[in-house]
């Protein structure tokens, strides 16, 4: 068990660079598509935005390394997803980690698009665009449109100083499936 933090920047106590979230994480297709809902993106905004303690912890990943070096994501998926739509939205460290679907490999390059147009021909697509959608729409409106920078900044810093996911890493040889269920 540890705590790895969400963004990229200094740790303030150690005052050294932290990594963030990084590498390949694989989503097999025993897991069920991305379905984050535009009430469980906002949660999970305000969740961070409103948190007044210097650490907070956002639920479990659970990971288990692969042969190749990347982490086979055994649960966290929808976090994880929504996490680097986030950054990507504020264009800060979307690319330190990559999200890899088994079954759905067009999933991969669209979240690099998150183009509208493509949104209606794959439900995946779908949610993920309107993710993102919302989170344009919060930033826009939680503060107005004149601080979406510097909430945007806020925002970011929290997430490289103070927000953790709980790291839960498996030994490689721990059957998936069971521990997913």
């Amino acid at each position: 068990l540890e705590y790895k933090p969400v963004g990229f920047g200094e740790d303030p106590e150690s005052g050294e660079q932290n990594q963030g979230l990084t590498g390949t994480f694989f989503i097999p297709a025993y897991q069920r598509g991305y379905r984050w809902t535009k009430d469980d993106v906002r949660k999970l905004l305000n969740d961070i935005s409103e948190s007044k303690a210097p650490h907070y912890s956002l639920q479990p990943i659970v990971v288990k390394k692969r042969g190749n070096g990347d982490w086979e994501l055994i649960d966290g998926q929808q976090r994880l997803t929504t996490l680097w739509i986030l950054l990507r939205f504020m264009q800060k460290g979307a690319d330190r980690y990559s999200l890899q679907y088994e079954t759905r490999p067009g999933s991969q390059e669209y979240l690099r698009q998150l183009d509208a147009g493509q949104a209606a021909k794959n439900i995946d697509y779908f949610f993920m665009h309107q993710a993102h959608a919302t989170i344009t729409d919060w930033f826009t409106n939680k503060m107005g449109p004149q601080y979406t920078q510097f909430l945007i900044d806020e925002m970011f810093r929290f997430l490289s100083t103070s927000v953790k996911v709980i790291w839960y890493q498996a030994p490689a040889d721990t059957p998936s499936i069971p521990l997913f269920t």
